[in-house]
């Protein structure tokens, strides 16, 4: 029973031949420590229920997050959850309303300030818009609902600071 369990253990954290663990805790997605590069990958509801509507999923990229003025650029894909609707969206043009908020308790930092973001009928410039960077492995979007017609629902976007083609490459090929 033991060895089962073990093996297991082994197998979960290995997959085609690659040790995940030992890969991840690096992080070779992010080695310099001013560029944040990650996958978007959650879903979101309709703002009108909690039950979720939307698969959500893509990249971004933050760079010069110890800067006055950082750079945020994401872009997504949106697909209802029975596969039909795709359609893609941007989050970009960053700019900052005070300094982030750092979080030593639960090793967050919070940026706060408006964002462009493309939509059906074009950008809508100044979205009030909150990034979250959550330890070293998550991020969260908000973007302000009323703005945008609630179309991330009301939920924040969810993501990882890992791009996985970055630190196993093999594995998109």
């Amino acid at each position: 029973m033991v060895s089962a369990i073990f093996l297991l253990a082994v197998s979960v954290s290995t997959i085609a031949g690659f040790n995940l663990n030992h890969v991840l805790a690096q992080n070779p997605s992010n080695p310099d420590p001013t560029v944040l590069k990650g996958a978007i990958s959650g879903h979101s509801n309709n703002g009108n229920t909690t039950e979720p509507a939307w698969i959500i999923s893509g990249v971004y990229k933050f760079t010069d997050v110890n800067a006055s003025s950082p750079a945020f650029n994401a872009t997504f894909y949106m697909i209802n959850l029975d596969g039909t609707a795709e359609h893609t969206h941007s989050i970009y043009d960053l700019k900052l309303s005070g300094d982030p908020v750092i979080d030593s308790n639960s090793n967050s930092t919070t940026y706060n300030g408006t964002t462009t973001v493309t939509l059906k009928d074009g950008p809508v410039s100044n979205i009030p818009t909150q990034i979250s960077l959550l330890d070293d492995s998550a991020i969260a979007i908000t973007v302000e609902g009323n703005l945008t017609n609630k179309h991330f629902g009301s939920t924040p976007i969810y993501g990882t600071q890992h791009l996985i083609c970055v630190e196993v490459p093999d594995l998109c090929k």
